[in-house]
């Protein structure tokens, strides 16, 4: 076992994270950062923007132990001082940072909104809404901003339709998403403000559900425990808002991301969409090696932990208290779980046990859909703009600078 000793005294010297990209990575997708991590030390230090002191690990086998180990709380790095990364780590009321069993309870209740069945059952209509949007594109000017126009609005209106919020009201929540899913650090202070408009908001449409339920989640989510025979699924009308807030901030800035970033990959192919797969399994199996490959965050993909109490994670031990980051987006090029993890392999077996969503009983609840949402978008687009190609050269796109997420800024196409 190796044992290493980093004082508060010499945080100062420990390497940043968050990643800081040099200028090239910084334009491209960072994906080389991450195989570079990869390849290094499972498990090493680093300073997190508070200044404090974190175990970073990258290994793939690594990574899942401490996923999958209670020991690893994220409750317990929500409440401690300058343990977070994300601005949303402080939001203590949140499923994203609760420990079974509250969290477990939690997840079951909003689970059954994200059963591969019922998930599967929104195939048609996300296809319908990427027809829309495509029609609207079709009708715009050229060149146009794809970001905006289809990779924006597409996972936006599927899940305002799957909980229930009204589409009118985007660019309310898209401010607040600003806010909370953003790098926190001592020039960035949590934006408190922002979560209670988020709360509020949802407060609103939670009661106007029980007045008038629809078939969709906040509805369910609201009807939770109302029942005389539901009191195992009872659920407070403050954990019903913090899910609702939750759900509503996290449902759509990640799919906007990865979607941007898999077109950008295959309009620099040179046949571009044709190398879309239009058979079911073959689609399936191109977009989950690109999100694999294609890292989304300069954060690592997962939220931090804190040992609660010693333990060990590739023979280095870690001691109660300290801070860990298991980085799941370095844990997909580990090459000894991904041989030649750089090259773009869709035979790979990748849906069993790549974690571009994550792993364990934090694993991403719309995974199904947000897998789905790619897959049929990239279906829609090859069908409709074959053709499609940038309209700007490649090292003219930029990401929107201080974001969680590599988001691109602009992403003009023509046809």
């Amino acid at each position: 076992m190796t044992e290493t000793v980093t004082s508060e005294d010499t945080a100062e010297l420990l390497p940043e994270f968050p990643l800081r990209f040099g200028e090239e990575e910084s334009r491209t997708d960072g994906a080389l950062a991450y195989a570079h991590l990869a390849t290094g030390d499972p498990v090493t230090r680093v300073r997190l923007p508070s200044g404090r002191p974190a175990w970073l690990v990258t290994g793939y086998q690594e990574v899942r132990s401490v996923l999958t180990d209670a020991r690893a709380s994220r409750q317990a790095a929500a409440r401690s001082d300058g343990a977070q990364v994300l601005a949303v780590e402080r939001v203590g009321t949140s499923i994203l940072t609760l420990d079974p069993p509250d969290h477990t309870r939690l997840r079951r209740i909003v689970g059954r909104g994200f059963t591969a069945r019922r998930s599967e059952a929104l195939r048609p209509r996300i296809a319908e809404m990427a027809g829309e949007l495509l029609d609207d594109l079709a009708a715009g000017p050229r060149p146009a901003d794809i970001n905006e126009q289809f990779c924006m609005l597409l996972p936006v209106r599927v899940i305002c339709e799957l909980l229930g919020v009204p589409l009118g009201d985007r660019h309310r929540f898209e401010a607040w998403r600003d806010a909370l899913i953003a790098p926190t650090g001592p020039d960035r202070p949590f934006d408190a403000g922002a979560h209670q408009a988020l709360l509020a908001y949802i407060g609103e449409l939670v009661a106007a559900k029980r007045k008038e339920p629809g078939d969709d989640l906040l509805s369910i989510l609201a009807a939770a425990g109302q029942g005389p025979s539901d009191k195992d699924d009872a659920l407070t009308d403050q954990e019903i808002v913090a899910l609702g807030g939750t759900l509503l901030v996290a449902g759509f800035e990640t799919t906007v991301a990865q979607l941007g970033l898999c077109l950008r990959e295959i309009l620099g192919r040179p046949e571009g969409l044709l190398s879309v797969p239009t058979e079911r399994t073959e689609l399936a199996a191109e977009v989950e090696e690109l999100v694999r490959r294609l890292p989304i965050g300069n954060f690592g993909g997962t939220l931090a932990r804190q040992a609660t109490e010693d333990m060990e994670v590739g023979g280095v031990r870690i001691r109660a208290g300290e801070v860990i980051v298991a980085a799941t987006q370095a844990a997909n090029f580990d090459p000894a779980a991904f041989p030649a993890p750089l090259d773009h392999d869709p035979a790979r077996d990748n849906g069993s046990h790549q974690m571009a969503f994550g792993f364990g009983v934090h694993h991403c609840l719309g995974s199904p859909v947000a897998r789905i949402e790619i897959q049929e978008a990239l279906l829609a687009l090859r069908t409709r703009f074959p053709d499609m190609r940038l309209a700007v050269p490649d090292e003219e796109l930029r990401f929107v600078p201080g974001a969680a997420s590599r988001r691109l800024e602009r992403f003009p196409v023509t046809w």
